[in-house]
């Protein structure tokens, strides 16, 4: 196990790379401040780069680009961690699937749903509401 020791460089090669891949990439103060925040007691911790995937291949893609580069990759679904884990307490880029909010599947007789990253548990229950399966 190799601990670092710093944050991760996030530069514009990296950047312009992970924008040909995925839907949307942002360094925007703002968005990054939201993306290192969550509702634990933990201060904020932001990353160097906001990713939003719409898609497995981005996300695969994504994953595979920080891979190489060996840059930090934190996971978003919508920010509720109690945990603090999406902290960048290393740096480096922030993966939001919260664009991934499809039900993709319903299958009332085996009693389960196939959805993607981003569904949230109020949304999902709002799709079911009608199958009888909530």
């Amino acid at each position: 196990l190799v601990m670092l020791k710093r944050r991760a460089d996030v530069g514009d090669l990296l950047l312009s790379r992970l924008a040909a891949v995925a839907h949307r990439v942002t360094t925007n103060p703002s968005l990054l401040d939201r993306h290192g925040d969550d509702e634990s007691h933990h201060a904020s911790v932001p990353p160097e780069a906001v990713v939003y995937a719409r898609s497995t291949e981005q996300v695969a893609a994504v994953v595979r680009i920080c891979a190489e580069a060996r840059t930090p990759l934190i996971s978003f679904g919508t920010g509720t961690s109690l945990e603090g884990h999406i902290l960048a307490t290393h740096g480096g880029v922030c993966l939001d699937v919260s664009e991934m909010n499809e039900v993709l599947q319903v299958n009332e007789a085996d009693m389960d749903v196939r959805v993607q990253a981003g569904v949230t548990r109020l949304a999902l229950n709002a799709q079911l509401r009608s199958t009888g399966l909530t």
